[in-house]
């Protein structure tokens, strides 16, 4: 009996709608908790003295990208993208009219963005020497460094379960 409550969990977790739930409970927050660490830090200490200023300004610019990047996105995937997917779901279970798979150019829209992010990341990783920690570096910048580095697995975490665990059910339903 356990053992298919637990498959009943695992079941409602691993579906599309727990997924939604997943990413919008565990990851949005967490990873806009990593955004505002960061950004307090390099709003109050915008020219520290570990960086040349363009690196600076460069390393903020990349930032405050990837930063608008991620809130747009999570916003309309909690306002638009997961409630479609929520309400195409239910639809799909009591065989309401109108449920249908979700256009492949919505998966290739967030496959788009998503890439974006990516990108972004990969160009503040190279920007931060693979996020090497100098000893010789104040400590705030220190944790700011290691910071980024906690955004950036938190972020390829974020995308994972999308494409390999959410939208692939979603095309193969």
């Amino acid at each position: 009996m356990l053992l298919d409550t637990r498959d009943t969990v695992s079941n409602e977790l691993l579906s599309p709608e727990g997924l939604c739930s997943l990413i919008e409970l565990e990851y949005h927050p967490s990873i806009n908790a990593s955004l505002r660490k960061v950004e307090d830090y390099l709003i109050s200490n915008a020219y520290g003295k570990e960086l040349s200023i363009p690196m600076s300004e460069l390393i903020h610019l990349v930032f405050m990208k990837l930063s608008d990047e991620l809130q747009h996105f999570f916003l309309k995937e909690s306002g638009i993208i997961f409630p479609a997917i929520c309400k195409n779901e239910k639809a799909k279970i009591t065989k309401e009219p109108g449920h249908h798979q979700l256009q492949k150019s919505l998966l290739e829209t967030v496959q788009q963005r998503q890439q974006v992010i990516v990108n972004l990341l990969q160009k503040m990783r190279q920007l931060l020497h693979d996020y090497s920690i100098r000893s010789e570096w104040s400590k705030e910048w220190q944790e700011c460094v290691n910071e980024l580095f906690l955004l950036e697995t938190k972020t390829y975490q974020w995308i994972h379960i999308e494409g390999s665990l959410l939208y692939p059910k979603l095309i193969t339903k």
